[in-house]
Parts: structure tokens; sequence; C-alpha cells
């Protein structure tokens, strides 16, 4: 099992390496090539993985079909020294990206790859009816030539030159290592056999069990479903199918070993070897014949802290967040669940923004209503292929890059609004802070596993939005359908122009009286994202919603949402809907995994299974809560003495008596106190001013209150954006007698505070971690 393990990771990850390589060393200066005996190896640095090559061979250039004569698949990992180092350089993306961190992990890779290759140069001159297996070891391999194991932990291979086979592979694998199961024992399906487990009910299939293929083997995944971190529907996707086409264009899940290691608790069988080869062959397709949708990425920042680029999720360094109180845009965090939309010029210039106003106009709403029903009750059986049900590799993802979001129905009542149009409202300008809802996901983590980008607290930033607000952009699409005549609208208005339906918009209550059926506005993105929030904040004027078209000043960035996103101050970051293609008046909240599946809803701790609890009676994020950081601490030269009466802290508190620790290398003694001084910001949702940080040096058996220096001045309850504080800090000295331990939490207008654990905000898909925010400072 082990072998099959190894291999499926191996074809799992290989079209993906083939269609990154050119965009790698054209971008990343992440390949390198050696040629012996006409055969190419690449090498690739996985920086998200942390280890040091993943090779495959090709011939002349072009991916080999068959079999190769001699085929080598092997796996370098890095030593922990070297993955500090990695890490530490995660977000490099200049020329000189890998020479310096990774110099070391290419010598020696580059010297086991010689001598590899000169063993699959041998392997193919041998006589083809020899079938023996030639074996590399790199512990040999090292050890004979004078290389220091600490770079390579572990790279074994196996070259066969049997034609009719793949390479015999004895490296070890992350994947399942407990797993001792013989493979022959498996059971074999074609892929006919899987597509008649695709979770629906049929004679085959009582159970409504769903099968998925996936490297050469079968998976049950109808346990899993409720608990997929892409959502149910996401998933779905591949009922009763291969999952390489979509695992192709999702790349998040090459990112870490979570997603085979979850597999293998799923297995159930192999895959006829005919069908896996075809589907091989239909993922040959795709890299040869549909672009890499992943072509036309921006160019990033170095600084940024990347936790994978395929799709884009990097952030801020700890150092960096609070250099500026205006995020730069080429420093804003980046959190992306697709590739970035390209428009051309031509399609940028047919861009119109769609406002769906059917909600308005009753008689519209009743026949949408009814042909939704009538087209509901249609049973559509879809064809199936005999290799990858109801379509092919290439058309799967054809059809996942292709423009799928819903369209318009004769029945909708539908307003197209250019850019000139909506800059020509006008122009308002919002500090905001944006925040993905998993920040600091990786503190969770060290308590439990979660699913999702390991976070640390650098998914925040904060810029200045200038666009036109959301209301004013509803006012400007009534008018166009007015203009239009399309239809009528509501009976109580047929007597009085359309005008005074539109002045109805100035006033929430007013609206929400005539039309108490409007809740929610939808959004709808390019890259077909559906959120949504409620009509209480988008309709209300102090809410400060805007349909935002520069940050900082500038056009907006590609990575932040061109040409049009939504900015909802005070929610999650995924409610500020990048690459806005739509907006509509609805009575529900959005479809999809980002409002209504697991993705964005926070289960209880002791939840690990989301289908213990009922998914749509649990709301999804939409305000934030308190949250702060720690982002810079300095020495000083003091040591106070710790209070222990009310008098001693009125006389002594104020009071400093010189300490030789600061430039000197005196020890310090566990348990003395020392004095430094500490920075960071903080932040609260839902507009509440944040009105006091708290520090302590001395696990919160006193506190200092910090001095905001910067964001203190925002409107009552309309403070959309971060503060900046600082605070000098009386330290215990931990027992290692060289650091001590700091600690901070933020204090809203409410008094809401942070929880100073963790674990009773421990939850499955690690959203808001705003426990204390907790680190640790050498100060010798």
């Amino acid at each position: 099992m082990l072998l099959r393990q190894t291999i499926t990771t191996t074809r799992g990850r290989h079209n993906h390496l083939l269609s990154t390589t050119a965009r790698l060393s054209r971008r990343h200066d992440a390949a390198r090539s050696t040629t012996r005996a006409g055969v190419t190896a690449n090498i690739i640095i996985n920086r998200r993985q942390n280890y040091s090559s993943l090779l495959f061979w090709r011939n002349s250039n072009s991916l080999i079909s068959a079999p190769p004569p001699a085929v080598l698949v092997a796996k370098a990992s890095c030593s922990s020294s070297l993955q500090q180092q990695q890490q530490r350089q995660y977000g490099k993306q200049s020329n000189d990206y890998y020479k310096s961190t990774n110099q070391a992990a290419f010598t020696t890779t580059a010297a086991f790859l010689t001598a590899a290759m000169a063993t699959a140069a041998a392997a193919s001159s041998r006589n083809d009816d020899d079938d023996s297996t030639i074996a590399f070891n790199s512990t040999q391999f090292c050890s004979s030539n004078n290389i220091s194991s600490k770079n390579i932990c572990h790279c074994e291979a196996a070259i066969t030159n049997k034609e009719s086979q793949s390479a015999k592979l004895t490296a070890t694998t992350p994947y399942n290592n407990n797993e001792d199961d013989n493979e022959d024992n498996l059971p074999t399906y074609t892929m006919s056999q899987v597509a008649n487990f695709n979770g629906q009910l049929s004679p085959s299939n009582p159970n409504k069990r769903i099968w998925m293929s996936y490297g050469g083997l079968v998976y049950d995944v109808t346990e899993f479903v409720a608990n997929h971190p892409g959502g149910s529907e996401k998933i779905l996707m591949g009922a009763g199918g291969a999952i390489e086409p979509y695992w192709y264009l999702y790349r998040q899940h090459f990112a870490s070993d979570l997603p085979l290691n979850l597999l293998s608790k799923m297995l159930i069988g192999q895959l006829h070897p005919a069908d896996q080869d075809r589907i091989d062959e239909q993922m040959e397709n795709v890299t040869e014949h549909t672009p890499d949708p992943y072509e036309h990425e921006p160019q990033r920042n170095s600084q940024l802290i990347v936790h994978g680029d395929t799709p884009m999720n990097a952030e801020v360094p700890q150092g960096v967040i609070t250099e500026r109180y205006l995020t730069p845009n080429e420093l804003f965090y980046i959190r992306h669940h697709h590739p970035v939309p390209y428009l051309s010029e031509g399609e940028l210039e047919e861009f119109r923004l769609e406002v769906d106003l059917t909600l308005m106009f009753p008689d519209a709403l009743k026949k949408r209503k009814r042909a939704a029903a009538e087209e509901g009750g249609v049973d559509d059986d879809e064809e199936e292929e005999e290799a990858l049900p109801a379509t092919t590799a290439v058309d799967i993802v054809r059809r996942e890059t292709t423009d799928t979001t819903t369209t318009s129905c004769s029945n909708s009542v539908v307003a197209k609004l250019s850019l000139d149009q909506i800059k020509s409202l006008p122009k308002v300008e919002l500090t905001s802070t944006l925040q993905c809802s998993g920040n600091r996901r990786g503190g969770f983590n060290g308590l439990r596993q979660t699913s999702g980008t390991p976070w640390g607290q650098g998914a925040i930033s904060t810029a200045k939005w200038g666009g036109a607000r959301l209301i004013d952009v509803l006012m400007l699409a009534m008018e166009q359908v007015s203009k239009d005549d399309q239809t009528s609208p509501d009976e109580e208005k047929k007597e009085k122009k359309s005008s005074s339906l539109i002045e109805t918009l100035h006033s929430l209550q007013a609206l929400i009286d005539n039309h108490p059926e409007l809740q929610h506005l939808r959004f709808e993105s390019l890259d077909g994202m559906l959120a949504s929030i409620d009509a209480n904040k988008g309709l209300n004027p102090f809410g400060d919603v805007i349909v935002a078209y520069e940050m900082n000043g500038e056009d907006l960035p590609r990575d932040h949402g061109y040409p049009l996103r939504v900015i909802v101050p005070g929610y999650a970051a995924v409610r500020n809907v990048k690459w806005l293609k739509k907006l509509e008046l609805a009575e529900e909240e959005a479809e999809g995994t980002w409002q209504r599946g697991l993705n964005y809803k926070i289960l209880p701790p002791t939840v690990l299974d989301a289908k213990e609890v009922d998914l749509n009676r649990m709301p999804g994020l939409s305000e934030e809560c308190v949250f702060s950081g720690i982002t810079k601490v300095e020495n000083l030269s003091h040591t106070v003495p710790l209070p222990t009466t009310a008098f001693e802290e009125e006389i002594f508190g104020s009071m400093s008596m010189p300490l030789p620790f600061a430039g000197s290398r005196t020890p310090l003694t566990p348990g003395e106190t020392v004095l430094v001084k500490t920075s960071g910001w903080a932040y609260a949702g839902g507009g509440r001013n944040i009105v006091r940080v708290d520090v302590t040096g001395n696990n919160g058996k006193s506190w200092q209150t910090a001095t905001i220096t910067e964001g203190s001045n925002q409107p009552l309850r309309r403070a959309w954006a971060w503060v900046f504080w600082e605070c000098e800090v009386p330290a215990i000295v931990c027992e290692d007698g060289v650091s001590v331990e700091l600690a901070c939490k933020g204090v809203d207008m409410a008094f809401n505070t942070q929880p100073e654990s963790m674990g009773g905000m421990w939850n499955v898909r690690g959203l808001v971690n705003n426990s204390y925010y907790r680190v640790k400072h050498k100060v010798m």
C-alpha cells in the first residue's frame, strides 16, 4: 500500500508540475535542468511543502506519454534548519529567490541528480529484456560522496527498464505511513462502476454513496462530503468520476499533505489500469490544449510570506504590518480561492456591472419564481462517458476556468452599468481594515489540526478605498430601469413616478417598510464566488458600504479586485467581494459554499464532523470581533520592582532602576523583572471603536494600558480601521534566563475583549482565533 500511495502522490502532482514548470522558470527562477544521455530532469523546489525537489522526466522537452525506458522519480526532504530558512524566505519571487536560502539544497540535489541520471542512462542502455531494478539510496550516496546528510533527509528511487511498467518507487512518503494493507487485496473497479456511485439514488446505489477516483485508486468520500473545506458543492462536482481535472485547477490541494492523508482513510479499491491510462491521457491533453489558468497571475512583492501561489495566498511579515498605517498596495495581504480574473482591453471596454432589481417588481419576481420552479422540476439525465462521467478532463477545466456565473433570465429586471457611469457618481473615500477570517489559524494548529491556510497574524491590512456609495449605485440602476421602461413597478407605486421609489432608497426604514421581503444584498464575482450581506448593513447610510474602484489613490490592483470590488467595512474580508460582476436585491442570502457552507461557519470546539450540526441554522461570518497583535519588541535598560501592594504600586510604579542587560551580556535570573517596549495593532469589527489595549509581561498578574498612537480619532461607531499602539511593559524573565513572554488584548467600545485561551475558540475550520496574542522575546 505504501508503494501505491507513493505512485498516487507522483501521478497526482505530475500534471500540476508540468503546468507550473514553465511558469516557475519564468517567474521565480525555480527550475533547473540538467541533461545526460538525452534525458532531461526538471527540478522543482516546492516551498509550500518544504522539500528540496520533486523530479519528473521529459524527453526532447515533451512529456513521455508511454512509460520511458528509464524513469526516475525522487523526493529529497530538507532538514529542519533549512525548512526554517525557507519559511523565512517564503515569499521570495525575484530571480535570486533560491540562490541564497536553498543553495545547499540545490548543491546536494544537483550532485544527487548527476549520479542518479548516470544510473538512469545506464538503465536506458540496458537490453530491453532486462527487467531488473536499479535502486538508488540517498543515504548511501551522501556517505560515499562526503555530502552532509542534513540537507537531504531521504531521497530514494528505483529505476526500471521494463517497458510495460511505470517507475517502481521506493521513496518513503508522508502519506499513510501506517498503512500496511496489501494493495493486491483491494478490489478493482472500472470507471463505469465508479460512475454509478454519484450520490444519486439508483438500483446500483441504494444508499446514495459517493465514490471518486484519484491516481489509480478509488475512494468512498460519502462521509467526508459535509466536511470538505471547500464546501460540499465543490466536492460533489467530482462525484462518480476522477478528480484529477479539479485538482489541476484547485491546486491548493498540493499545498500540504492533508488532502492525501484524508483520502487514505477513504480508500476502497483500485481503478482499472485502462481507465486510469485514459484519465492520464486526458490530463496530458489538458496541459497541451488548454491555457494554464494561472498564466496571467500578477507579479507580487518579494516581502510577502507566500503560503501557496496557485491560488495565491500570502500574508504580511510581522515586522512590516505596522510600518505604515495604510498598507502599501504591493504589501497588502492576498487571499484568493481561484486564479485572478484577467480582462483584455476589449473585455474591459464591454464590462458592465449587473444590478438585479427584480425584487422591486412583484410581477417580474413572480414570473422568475414560476420559471425557476418549473425548471427545478425537470429531471435532466446526463449522458455518461466511458472513462469520465459527463465530460472529459479538458471540458472540466475549460468549464471551471470560463466565466460560469449566472446570467440574468428574461424574467429579471436588470440594469447594466459601465465603469464610466459608476465613476460619474459622487466619489467617497473610506479607510477600512480587511482581515481574513482565518488570520492566526496557525496558532490553532498548535492545539489540534484545522483545515485551511496556516496564517500567522499577517492576513490583515488597511487601505483607503475610493468609489461610489452602494446606495448611489442602486439609485443609478433604478433610474436606468425606469428609463428603459422594461416592466411595471409594484402595485402601490403605479400611480406615482418611478422616481418616488428611488427616493425611498435614501431611507433604510422606508425601503424596508415598502419591501419587507428585502433582507439581503447578494454579490457575485468574475471568478464565480457568491457572498451576501444583510440589507440593514448594505442600505444604511451609516454602514458606509461602497463599490470601490480605487485603492490608496490608485486603480484597484488586479490582486485586490480590479476593476470593481465591494467594501463592506467592519465585516469579514470574504464579504468584501473582489472582481464584482453582479449585485442583487434578494430575499435570501447567497447560495454557495462561501455563504452557506462550512467554509465560513464556526463549529463548536467539540464538533469535528459537520454532519453533527445543521449548517443551515448557523450564521456565516459577517461582523468581526476584537483582535490585536504584537509586531515589535525592544529591550530597555531598566528594571522595575514588581509591586506587591497598592501602596508600593503608587510609590514605585513609575520608578526605575538601572539594569546592565541592555548592551551587556550579564546573565539574567529567571523571575527577574525587566522593562521592554512593545508595539502593535488592534481592531474591532462592526465599527466599534477600540477604547483600550492591555499588555502583560507576567502572564496576566498585572496589565499595562497601551498608548494609542494612530487611529484613535475615528468616528463613533464607524471605526472601520485598526489602531496602532505602543507600551512599556515590566516583564518576568522566563526559566531560560534569556527571554520574556508578552501578551496583549484589545477592548472595544462595547467592552468586548479577547479570550485568554484559544482552547474555547478552537474550531475545525480554524476561524476567528482572537485569543490573547502572545509572543516570546529574547532580552539577551
